[in-house]
């Protein structure tokens, strides 16, 4: 009996920690890096990590290249990344046309499968596609 009155708290307490912070399955089927290979095929557009950490990239080739982390989450079938605007690194380019960062993205999820990651992004659909590194 002492055995399992010791293993209901720890159990509990996985299914809790489980339930806070851990991924789902389709989370983790998710975590990655996301490439538009006409915008770049160097630097992904889109880091969605297994710690939840996310990285959004814009990029407008030959003028400006920043990021800024932050934290993703599916919230049911949307995309939601909480970014942290104080995080930006510009990456090329004058600082000064960075503009506002927006504290929090939320994209649909139109689709997803292994290799790619298709959202809505203000009305237009994009096809990201996932390389394994």
């Amino acid at each position: 009996m002492k055995l399992s009155a010791a293993i209901i708290p720890a159990v509990a307490t996985a299914a809790l920690l489980t339930a806070c912070g851990g991924l789902s399955d389709r989370e983790k089927d998710m975590v990655g890096n996301y490439y538009i290979p006409a915008v770049s095929d160097t630097r992904p557009l889109i880091e969605l990590g297994g710690d939840r950490g996310a990285v959004i990239r814009a990029i407008r080739p030959g003028e400006l290249s920043y990021c800024v982390s932050g934290k993703w989450k599916l919230n049911g079938d949307t995309l939601v990344i909480e970014t942290d605007p104080s995080s930006i690194t510009i990456e090329e380019g004058d600082p000064a046309l960075v503009g506002t960062v927006a504290p929090r993205v939320a994209y649909p999820v139109r689709s997803f499968n292994e290799t790619t990651l298709t959202i809505d992004r203000q009305g237009i659909t994009y096809d990201y596609h996932r390389r394994t590194e």
